[in-house]
């Protein structure tokens, strides 16, 4: 009982963000959180699910990861390995495939995204997040930052259409986020020096932290957000785009 408290109270803290800057992930968190607790479906694909760290939100639904055998977390236990291009499943099978932070990291993602249509019920979903204002990460297969734009017409050609659109943060929590990642860079740039530029840079952290902390208690001012850190989308299958399959 104990342990049940324990985790809806920091289920609690990561979908508000109070207690640290939020990032594309708090949000993330929070919109797939909601999904899922009015899911209809049975059957969910968690594709490039990595650590599958978002898996215990649908412990009441037929839950599958997949990942690259030789990818970012190679060592995580999944249902089954298999390339997002080549996935070892028929036809219409499931209802909901989730793509959460995938889409930057695919080469090709408009043949990810007929593959994963392909797997998908006539009128499935997906639900996917991409960031908008990631700087490199997993190089070298950081390949894109999707605007809203970018996202409709992938998804578009995919046979997919956008049913939920979700602007990740503002301006406020863009710029909070981007000075708290200028701290850690600091640190890391000083972790190999000498002892006193490795204290500052961890003062310099903390002064980096607690004003990205304020800044972003002001993302409610803006409305239009223009200057965002991410994207979710819900886009539920229209039609079957035959995927072409890549050679090698």
């Amino acid at each position: 009982m104990a342990k049940d408290y324990a985790l809806k109270f920091k289920q609690a803290l990561k979908r508000s963000g109070w207690m640290f800057v939020p990032n594309e992930r708090t949000f993330l968190y929070r919109h797939l959180s909601a999904f899922a607790a009015r899911l209809n479906y049975d059957l969910v694909l968690d594709v490039g699910a990595g650590m599958r760290q978002y898996k215990g939100l649908f412990v009441d639904y037929c839950y599958q990861s997949c990942d690259v055998e030789d990818g970012f977390h190679s060592r995580q236990k999944h249902d089954f390995w298999a390339s997002i291009y080549n996935i070892p499943k028929r036809d219409n099978l499931f209802d909901v495939v989730l793509m959460l932070q995938v889409l930057e990291h695919l080469e090709f993602p408009l043949e990810g995204l007929k593959e994963v249509n392909r797997i998908l019920k006539q009128d499935g979903v997906v639900f996917l997040s991409v960031p908008q204002a990631a700087g490199d990460h997993f190089e070298p297969h950081h390949y894109f930052n999707f605007t809203q734009y970018g996202l409709k017409s992938v998804l578009e050609q995919a046979g997919f259409v956008i049913t939920k659109h979700y602007r990740l943060a503002g301006m406020f929590a863009y710029v909070g986020n981007r000075i708290e990642k200028m701290g850690s860079l600091m640190v890391h740039q000083c972790k190999s020096r000498n002892i006193f530029l490795r204290v500052i840079a961890r003062l310099f952290l903390i002064l980096c932290w607690t004003a990205a902390w304020i800044i972003s208690r002001f993302n409610f001012l803006d409305k239009e957000k223009r200057y965002c850190i991410g994207h979710v989308v819900i886009a539920r299958k229209e039609k079957h785009i035959a995927p072409v399959k890549r050679v090698g």
